[in-house]
């Protein structure tokens, strides 16, 4: 074990002059929570801080839950690491109510569930009450929590509603979510509650990105993420606590080491000598504590939160426990044996804790029996009042999916003065200006500083706005995009950049599930102004995991908007929209366009987005394409006009919103439509519309409707392949021929 000062791991400490945090008062459901408030101004001194860490991390697995040897030889306990002591103003039975509230919480859901009266699933924490009361007991109303898909206790401790949870869990309109989110994902942001999460680790990520909101807001608040021991196996938690590291982040990790990922122990999970362990890799002070212990966890977070506010750097901790139920609600439990849960049940925290209260005589029974009859009744009266609500209204599904669009979006008119620029200066000129009125906003990616990005739309910018505008991050694509949906929810706009939309794979769990749900999930108690800048597309020899169109395997999720501009005043024109929006956005460049060049207004537009246009008028037939083929059908447009053939061109500009009313109307009217676009074939966004058009102007049409898509083979490296498998001219101008003489 470490001694109390001897301990510094690896760039532990740094100087960000963050202002030292202030007392924060705080309001919750039960008023004796927050009693004898919580001033983290009563605060042990820097170095009393740093004694309780970097100790106790080396306990194995082999002494503890889950597999049968169960405690370390020779002793008693799984942790024998020191634990500091209660701070004074922390009270005991604030920290039992906590508990208890917790535990009749969650068996009075578990009996309505078992009742038929609880829809979908249920994740129980009944066991680990202890980790969720004694870390909440130590943060203010400005600290924010990040939860996981067991976050009944956290939400409650941070001073949730319990009537709102319960109408949640029922889904009803009254819960926090509108009964959008159910058990696994609830917020209340007005107490700090940012989400619980139904992805494994997927909250990691997220939390971390809120701390760095609170970092550049100059708050002295601290994000803390809950977690299990399965997410720490996930990658995202590995990308989290680098960046937190590097960046010195106010975050604290609470992994929730309860022993099981579902039905895996965690012997068979998890490597190394613990999960806290894992946090020397990266330089983080941590430590393993007993989960059931609420004052040993209380004494340890306090501590842990101190330092993180004192040195300016992320914390770990690992909370050894044991939930008592299966997984969900469906699990059976039958992977454990009964003599792991009588050890378990002797251990229980609410129970050992209340007897623990009264041999210290620190707590009455009749104090203890005042608080239990207090929570029985606050839980019994709020469930009673959920059994009471109506129904949810159905139409309310289909409400805070998208932000409401700004008023200021508008076109340049004719008169507007252009100047030809290149594609890649328009995207930048569209940056700076929104950079420059807004300092929230950021550019966060890889290569984004001095490199000037791998296409250089950031060259010049890092001497313009300083590294803390643009900030290059290490090749962590799920965690770059992660960390800035969090940081969006906190308040700031960042700017990711994916070097190629083939790595944005990588992202899209935290594009598409969070990203792209929040807002509806959390029933719009937050926005995720967040854009995601990617080059994509071929034609440039670079093969196969380098040269991928994926806007329409990204159309198929909602919650995103997707950009595809080909025109250089498109690119600035739409990229300041949606720098200007409060949605995430996909915003898709393609390669091959960066050094076009085109007419740019002088001064600054914004385009609407899902406005498709009409960039060559015709009567003869419709062709209709997105980025880098836009350019590509109007050059089968000027061949076919030799023939006097007149293809009207589209440009659809975005996918989502995708505008098919245009698109129906221009088939309508030259009855003949040929679709043009560089994804796939097969689920193509061609498909997609087609099937629009079919049906809104089926009977308009003189011919079936075509298409021109990459051919459904991995893209090749050599330039003689790559032609045969991508979308040209020749192609376009058969598909529009065979339409054309169907007509004679």
């Amino acid at each position: 074990m470490a001694s109390s000062d001897s301990c510094e791991p690896l760039n532990a400490r740094t100087h960000l002059g963050i202002a030292r945090r202030s007392s924060h008062a705080s309001t919750t459901w039960w008023p004796s929570l927050y009693r004898a408030g919580r001033d983290s101004q009563q605060a042990c001194r820097p170095n009393r801080a740093r004694r309780w860490f970097d100790v106790g991390e080396r306990q194995p697995y082999s002494a503890f839950c889950g597999i049968s040897d169960r405690r370390p030889a020779g002793g008693s306990s799984n942790l024998s690491a020191p634990t500091p002591p209660l701070p004074a103003h922390l009270d005991p039975l604030a920290l039992y109510e906590t508990m208890f509230a917790i535990r009749t919480f969650e068996t009075l859901m578990e009996e309505e569930a078992r009742a038929g009266r609880l829809p979908g699933t249920f994740h129980s924490s009944l066991g680990q009450e202890a980790v969720a009361a004694g870390v909440s007991a130590c943060l203010s109303k400005e600290d924010l929590v990040v939860s996981n898909h067991r976050g009944h206790g956290h939400f409650l401790a941070k001073g949730g509603d319990p009537f709102r949870m319960m109408a949640e869990l029922f889904g009803r309109a009254e819960g926090y979510s509108g009964g959008k989110g159910g058990t696994q994902h609830m917020a209340g942001v007005e107490c700090g509650f940012m989400g619980s999460n139904g992805i494994t680790g997927g909250g990691i990520p997220i939390a971390t990105g809120l701390a760095m909101a609170l970092q550049r807001s100059g708050s002295s608040s601290v994000a803390v993420s809950f977690f299990g021991d399965g997410a720490a196996n996930q990658g995202a938690f590995h990308e989290s606590l680098n960046m937190a590291a590097l960046w010195k982040l106010p975050v604290l990790y609470v992994c929730e080491n309860n022993g099981w990922a579902m039905s895996t122990p965690v012997k068979q999970a998890t490597a190394g000598p613990s999960i806290a362990y894992r946090g020397e890799a990266y330089g983080i002070r941590h430590r393993t504590v007993d989960g059931n212990d609420v004052e040993a966890l209380a004494a340890v977070t306090h501590a842990a939160l101190e330092l993180i506010r004192q040195d300016h750097a992320p914390v770990l901790l690992e909370a050894r426990t044991w939930r008592r139920r299966g997984h969900s609600r469906s699990d059976q439990n039958l992977y454990r044996n009964a003599e792991e849960d009588a050890h378990w049940a002797a251990r229980d925290p609410v129970a050992t804790y209340r007897a623990r209260l009264l041999e210290s005589q620190r707590a009455t029974p009749e104090a203890l029996a005042q608080v239990e009859a207090s929570v029985n009744r606050r839980m019994a009266d709020a469930l009673e009042r959920c059994r009471r609500l109506p129904p949810v209204a159905p139409a309310t599904a289909f409400e805070r999916v998208y932000a409401e669009p700004r008023e200021t979006v508008r076109d340049s008119g004719p008169e507007d003065e252009v100047e030809t620029k290149p594609y890649w200066q328009a995207l930048q000129e569209a940056l700076c200006e929104a950079m420059d009125r807004d300092e929230r906003i950021f550019i966060f990616g890889e290569d984004v500083a001095e490199y000037g990005g791998c296409f250089k739309v950031t060259r010049g910018m890092l001497e313009r706005y300083g590294p803390r505008r643009i900030v290059n991050t290490p090749i962590s694509e799920a965690s770059i995009v992660g960390l800035c949906t969090g940081a969006a929810m906190g308040g700031v706009r960042p700017v990711a950049e994916l070097m190629f939309m083939d790595f944005a794979l990588l992202a899209f769990d935290q594009l598409f599930n969070h990203a792209a749900k929040f807002r509806y999930i959390y029933n719009g108690q937050v926005g995720i102004p967040l854009v995601v800048r990617t080059p994509m597309g071929g034609y440039r020899g670079y093969g196969a995991t380098h040269s991928q169109c994926l806007d329409a395997l990204a159309m198929h999720l909602p919650g995103v908007r997707i950009v595809t501009p080909w025109s250089p005043r498109d690119a600035k024109g739409l990229l300041a929209t949606c720098l200007d929006g409060d949605d995430p956005v996909l915003f898709v460049e393609h390669k091959a366009l960066y050094g076009t060049t085109g007419p740019v207004p002088k001064r600054s537009e914004r385009l609407p987005l899902g406005r498709a246009q009409v960039v060559r008028p015709g009567r003869h037939l419709t062709l209709c394409a997105n980025s880098y083929m836009v350019g590509l059908a109007l050059q089968a447009a000027e061949r076919l006009a030799q023939d006097g053939i007149e293809a009207e061109t589209i440009d659809l500009r975005c996918l989502n919103p995708l505008d098919r009313e245009t698109v129906s109307q221009s088939a309508a009217r030259t009855q003949g439509l040929v679709l043009i676009e560089e994804s796939h074939r097969t689920g193509g966004w061609g498909a997609e519309l087609a099937a629009s058009v079919q049906e809104q102007a089926f009977g308009y049409l003189d011919a079936p409707i075509l298409r021109v898509a990459a051919e459904d083979v991995p893209i090749p490296a050599a330039p003689e392949l790559e032609r045969a498998v991508l979308p040209n001219v020749e192609k376009i101008l058969s598909a529009a021929r065979r339409i054309v003489d169907r007509r004679g």
